[in-house]
C-alpha cells in the first residue's frame, strides 16, 4: 500500500460563547498552539474554527462536506480527500452529555456550537453527526481529539481500544501504515455527569493559557510522549502519556481512548519529517515455539503475557478471594476457568503488593491426597502418609503445622486446587473423597483468616457436592465465570498476534471468528485451537517460502473449516493419515483414547493415563508409541510429568474427549468394554507391582465373576489389554485352571474314597453274618 501523502488537520477552538452559555478562556489558545506544533514539526496542512467559524451553520456545512469526501477551506474551496491521507480533527468548547433517562433514543453526546441556545437541544451538534461524518472518509488513518467536557460520550458512537504500548518493530511500522485507523482519544469520561446537574455545561478546568489536557497534549507532540524514542508517536502512546500524567495531576479527568467501527490494524501516527523506517529493528523470527495461543491447553502462571480478554473478571475474582477464605470458581467447560486462576490470579496476586505464599496448583486425579502429598512437602508440611487408617491424627499435624507456621509468617497461603470434578470423574474411593473433603473443610474452619482455597469446577458437576463437609460454605463460595463479551475475544484473538508483531488480514475475519464462538457454550477452547493452527499454518507457508508478511490470512481459515470443524478435523486427519500407514492403527487409535476418557460422573471428561498403562506387547506398543507422538504433535494430546517422575499422557482439554465424533461413537459402543477396562486396570497394577509377594494372588481375578466377561472381551479383540493387563489376565486363567484341576483332583479323590468307604461299611455289614452263610453253604451240599 502507497505511503501517507499528505497530513490535514481541522481544528476548532470556541470561547466566545453566545446566548448566556459561559465563555471559555484557553479553547482558542489551544486551537491555535496546536495548529502551529501540526504546522511545524509534523508538516500539516491545517483548517482552523475558531470562536464564530464555528457555528451551528458552519460546522453542519463541515460535516456535510466530510460526508462528501471533502474539506471546505476559507476561501470557499475544497479539498478532496484520498486513501492515502491522513486526517486530524481537535475540538475545544463546551460538551453536553444527556443520559437515556432524558432522552428518548438512548444516551447521547453533544459538541456545543458557538450560536447555540441553552435548553435547546436542537441546536446543539450530535456526536452521532461527527462520527457518521467521520466514517464516510476515505482516509486510511484519522485521530479525533475532543478536549471538552463529557467528551467521552463520543464513545457511545464506537467502541473502547484495547490500549497496549508494543515495541516498535520494522513490520509493525508497516503493518500500522497499511492498516485502517480510526482511533478517538477524550480529554473527560462519559460518566462525568454529576456535574452537569450542578452547571449545565460542566466545568472546562483552565489556567492562565491552555487547559491542563491541552498543556500536556503540547507536550506529548513535543516527544514527552515518544516513550520508545524512536522520532515516532503512536496515538496509543499519545493517550497513555496523557492518561498517566493527567492522573498525576488530577483526579478530575479521566481521558478515554476508544476506535470506530472501520478500525483494522492501522495506529495513526505523529512522525517527524527525519523519521525513517528503515532504522527500526526487525521483528523476532517466528517458528512453532513462539506460537502465542495455548491450543487447547490452559495458560500457566509464565504465559501471563499473553493472557488476554479477562482483565475486569481477574480484577473481580482478586478482590473476592481477599475476601472468602474459600472460592469456587464455577462455570462450564470451555470457560477459561483454569486460565483465569493460574494465568490471571495468581500473578494478580504476588504483584499486588500483598504477601502471598502461593503453593503450587494442585489436580485431585485418582488419588487427591497424594496430589495434596506433592504440593505439602514442598513447603515442608507434613503429609498424609495413610489417610486410611491414620487420618484424623495426620490431619491434626497438618492443622497444628499449618497454625505454627502462620505465627511465625505474615503471609496469606493459597492452595488451588484445578479440575476439582476430578474427585467424582477420576478417584473412585469413595473413603478418600469424603476425607479429603472433610480435610479442606477443617482447614477452613481453622484458618479462616490467613488460608485462602480456591478451586475450579465445571458448573456441571456442582450437584455432586452437596452434602459434603463443604455444604456450609459453599453458597458464599460460589464465583461465576461468564461467557466473553465481543470485546473480550476481539481482545483474545487481536492481542496475542499483536505481541509476536503478526495480524489479521482483513477486520472482517477477527469479526467472522467471534460470531461463530459468541453463541458457543464453552467455545473458548475450540477458538483458542483454531487461532493456534492459524499460527502454525503461517509458521509452514513461511518455511516454504510461500510468504513473509505475519498476517493471518481468510484463506488458512476456510481451509481449517472455521471454529466448529478445525478441530474434529485436525483429529480426523491425524486418524486417518495413521490409518493409511496401517489399517491396524484404527484400533490402537481407539483404544489408546478410550483410555483416556473418564465416564463416571455425567458427561464426559479427559482421563490422565500413565505411560505405564499404555504399554503393550509388539507389534502394538510401537502403534502405540506413534499414536502418541502423533496426536501430541497436533496439539490434541498433552504429554508431561507429575511430582513424582511419572510420565503421562491426557487430552488436552475435555472439548476433545466431548466433541470428536468418532470418539463418542466409539464410547457409545464400547462402553461396556470401558467400564469393565477400569475396574480391571488398578487390580492389575496392584498385582503388577507386588506379584513377588504371595499375597498378590488375591488379585487374580481367578473366582471373579467378571473373568468370563474379560475372557469375551480378549477373545474379540486381544490389544484392548495392554501387557500388565494380559498377564494380570493370564495369570488369573492359570489360576483358575489350577483351581479347576485341584477341584476335580479332589473330588475324585473324595470319589474313590467314599468308594473305599462304601466297600468297607459293606463288609463290615456282611461280616457278622458270614458264619450263617457258611452253614447254609454247608446244608445245601
Amino acid at each position: 500500500m502507497a505511503d501517507i501523502q499528505r497530513n490535514l488537520a481541522v481544528i476548532t477552538g470556541i470561547n466566545q460563547y453566545e446566548n448566556g452559555i459561559p465563555t471559555l478562556k484557553t479553547a482558542v489558545n489551544d486551537a491555535i498552539k496546536l495548529a502551529e506544533i501540526l504546522k511545524t514539526k509534523y508538516e500539516y496542512q491545517v483548517l482552523l474554527w475558531l470562536d464564530n467559524a464555528a457555528t451551528y451553520a458552519k460546522l453542519t456545512h463541515l460535516f456535510t462536506c466530510l460526508e462528501k469526501q471533502g474539506l471546505p477551506c476559507s476561501d470557499g474551496s475544497t479539498i478532496q480527500l484520498h486513501p492515502d491521507d491522513r486526517i486530524l480533527f481537535y475540538f475545544a468548547g463546551h460538551g453536553i452529555a444527556v443520559d437515556a433517562l432524558d432522552n428518548s433514543d438512548g444516551p447521547a453526546g453533544y459538541l456545543v456550537p458557538q450560536d447555540a441556545q441553552i435548553d435547546n437541544n436542537n441546536s446543539l451538534m450530535p456526536m452521532t453527526r461527527l462520527h457518521d461524518a467521520l466514517l464516510k472518509l476515505p482516509c486510511r488513518h484519522l485521530l479525533v481529539i475532543l478536549d471538552c467536557c463529557f467528551a467521552g460520550a463520543f464513545r457511545w458512537a464506537g467502541h473502547r481500544e484495547v490500549v497496549r504500548r508494543p515495541k516498535m518493530y520494522r513490520e509493525r511500522y508497516e503493518s500500522f501504515m497499511s492498516g485502517c485507523a480510526q482511533q478517538v482519544i477524550t480529554s473527560t469520561a462519559d460518566d462525568e455527569l454529576a456535574a452537569d446537574y450542578l452547571y449545565k455545561f460542566g466545568h472546562r478546568s483552565e489556567n492562565t493559557e491552555h487547559s491542563p489536557f491541552a498543556e500536556l497534549l503540547f507536550q506529548g507532540l513535543a516527544g514527552e510522549a515518544d516513550l520508545c524514542k524512536n522520532n515516532i508517536i503512536t496515538a496509543t502512546e499519545l493517550y497513555v502519556y496523557l492518561r498517566d500524567e493527567l492522573y498525576d495531576k488530577t483526579t478530575k479527568q479521566t481521558p478515554e481512548f476508544c476506535q470506530l467501527k472501520h478500525h483494522d490494524k492501522g495506529e495513526y501516527i505523529f512522525a517527524v519529517p527525519e523519521f525513517d523506517s528503515n532504522n527500526l529493528k526487525p521483528a523476532p523470527e517466528l517458528d512453532e515455539s513462539k506460537n502465542p495461543y495455548r491450543g487447547l491447553e490452559s495458560f500457566e502462571e509464565e504465559h501471563t503475557k499473553l493472557f488476554f480478554g479477562r482483565t475486569k473478571l481477574i480484577d473481580s475474582l482478586q478482590k473476592f478471594v481477599t475476601t472468602h477464605e474459600f472460592t469456587v470458581v464455577l462455570g462450564a467447560s470451555g470457560t477459561g476457568k483454569s486460565s483465569l486462576v493460574k494465568a490471571g490470579l495468581i500473578p494478580k496476586l504476588r504483584n499486588s503488593g500483598e504477601q502471598w505464599r502461593i503453593l503450587t496448583p494442585i489436580r485431585p486425579g485418582e488419588s487427591p491426597f497424594t496430589a495434596l502429598n506433592d504440593t505439602l512437602v514442598k513447603e515442608n508440611f507434613p503429609v498424609f502418609a495413610n489417610p486410611s487408617e491414620a487420618f484424623e491424627q495426620e490431619l491434626q499435624t497438618l492443622v497444628e503445622s499449618i497454625k505454627t507456621w502462620s505465627q511465625l509468617h505474615s503471609q496469606k497461603l493459597l492452595l488451588v486446587i484445578d479440575q476439582f470434578q476430578e474427585l467424582f470423574t477420576l478417584c473412585h474411593n469413595t473413603e478418600h473423597r469424603s476425607k479429603f473433603l472433610s480435610a479442606l473443610a477443617r482447614l477452613i474452619e481453622a484458618f479462616a483468616g490467613q488460608l485462602r482455597i480456591v478451586v475450579n469446577l465445571r458448573s456441571d458437576f456442582e450437584p455432586q457436592f452437596r452434602n459434603t463437609a463443604l455444604e456450609e460454605y459453599w453458597i458464599k463460595a460460589r464465583f461465576l465465570v461468564p461467557e466473553m463479551t465481543r470485546e473480550e475475544l476481539r481482545s483474545v484473538i487481536v492481542e496475542p498476534a499483536s505481541a509476536k508483531v503478526m495480524y489479521f488480514e482483513t477486520p472482517a475475519l477477527v469479526d467472522q471468528l467471534i460470531d461463530e464462538v459468541i453463541d458457543m457454550p464453552g467455545g473458548l477452547p475450540m477458538l483458542s485451537f483454531t487461532l493456534s493452527e492459524l499460527y502454525l499454518k503461517y509458521i509452514k507457508s513461511a518455511k516454504q517460502g510461500l510468504r513473509n508478511n505475519r498476517a493471518i490470512t481468510q484463506q488458512d481459515y476456510d481451509e481449517l473449516g472455521g471454529v466448529t470443524r478445525s478441530l474434529t478435523q485436525r483429529a480426523d486427519h491425524e486418524y486417518e493419515e495413521l490409518v493409511k500407514r496401517d489399517p491396524a492403527y484404527a484400533q490402537t487409535i481407539k483404544h489408546v483414547m478410550l483410555r483416556m476418557i473418564a465416564v463416571g460422573g455425567g458427561e464426559l471428561a479427559r482421563r490422565r493415563v500413565f505411560l505405564k498403562e499404555l504399554e503393550y506387547p509388539e507389534p502394538e506398543n510401537t502403534r502405540v508409541n506413534l499414536v502418541i507422538e502423533s496426536f501430541a504433535s497436533a496439539h490434541l494430546l498433552v504429554q508431561g510429568q507429575d511430582t513424582e517422575g511419572n510420565s503421562y499422557v491426557e487430552p488436552a482439554h475435555d472439548v476433545l474427549v466431548r466433541g470428536w465424533q468418532r470418539l463418542r461413537n466409539w464410547k457409545d459402543r464400547e462402553l461396556k468394554s470401558v467400564l469393565l477396562q477400569r475396574e480391571l486396570t488398578p487390580d492389575a497394577h496392584k498385582w503388577a507391582i507386588s506379584k513377588a509377594d504371595k499375597q498378590a494372588m488375591g488379585f487374580l481375578w481367578d473366582d471373579d465373576p467378571r473373568l468370563p466377561l474379560l475372557k469375551q472381551l480378549v477373545k474379540s479383540d486381544p490389544s484392548w489389554l495392554n501387557s500388565f493387563e494380559l498377564d494380570f489376565f493370564e495369570c488369573s486363567i492359570q489360576k483358575q485352571r489350577h483351581n479347576h484341576r485341584r477341584t476335580i483332583g479332589f473330588r475324585t479323590l473324595l470319589c474313590g474314597l467314599i468308594i473305599v468307604a462304601f466297600f468297607e461299611v459293606q463288609f463290615a455289614l456282611l461280616l457278622p453274618v458270614r458264619p450263617f452263610f457258611h452253614e447254609l453253604e454247608k446244608i445245601s451240599s
